[in-house]
């Protein structure tokens, strides 16, 4: 009786093996692509995160830009009218320079309140007087860069309480001023401004422009350490 061939089954089983060795070569084949394209998407998320981050970063700067040039766009159309202040010492034109000698007598001044010229070696210490106050130191204050605020005696008190205000800072002097043009005025040296009450914004505005401005003929002087009372009298 002739014996069964086996070889057959050998081969189908050695086949089966061969076929059985490819799937997982396979397998790691797709890992590798799911991988890759994991590590693809994200990376593209990536670069869409960052280009995200520079649009916003953009933004933002182009925001800051828009809101800085309407902040001064805004501050120079809001900005109190200054034409009515009165210049009486051109910073380029020497032949109206203010007299600044030091004198040991009164002095006439043209303006009132004046806007500089000779006056006392010792100034006026800078404050809120509730009497008139000697020129001639006042003046001295004024080639130091302070702000005289002069008003006329008899103006409604909210006006004043205004004006003390404004006089609570520094470089500032108050007090009444018989006979001047204006119910309240404003004077740095060479500069003068008339307004008809305190809440007047361009007070707000001259001392801004003026206390220790570029007119001050000696910036960075003293406003304390002078005198309160007339050093001359009569």
């Amino acid at each position: 009786m002739p014996r069964p061939d086996r070889s057959t089954p050998t081969n189908a089983s050695a086949g089966g093996k061969k076929k059985g060795a490819k799937a997982p070569q396979g397998a790691a084949a797709d890992r590798q692509a799911r991988v890759a394209a994991i590590q693809k998407k994200a990376r593209s998320a990536d670069r869409k995160g960052t280009s995200m981050i520079w649009v916003a970063l953009a933004v933002v700067l182009v925001l800051i830009a828009g809101l800085v040039v309407w902040a001064v766009v805004d501050q120079n159309t809001n900005r109190p009218g200054m034409g009515a202040v009165v210049t009486y010492d051109e910073l380029d034109d020497p032949s109206d320079d203010l007299g600044r000698n030091h004198v040991q007598t009164a002095v006439e001044y043209q303006q009132n309140p004046p806007v500089g010229g000779d006056h006392h070696p010792t100034w006026l210490n800078c404050g809120i007087y509730e009497e008139p106050v000697p020129n001639h130191h006042a003046v001295h204050s004024l080639e130091h860069g302070a702000i005289w605020l002069t008003y006329q005696p008899g103006i409604p008190e909210g006006d004043l309480d205004a004006l003390r205000d404004l006089a609570s800072q520094e470089f500032i002097l108050l007090s009444p001023n018989e006979g001047q043009e204006h119910p309240i005025m404003a004077t740095a040296w060479g500069r003068q401004l008339g307004v008809q009450n305190g809440s007047d914004t361009r007070l707000e505005q001259f001392i801004r422009d003026w206390r220790q401005g570029p007119q001050t003929p000696e910036p960075g002087a003293a406003c304390t350490g002078g005198t309160s009372v007339d050093l001359i009298g009569g």
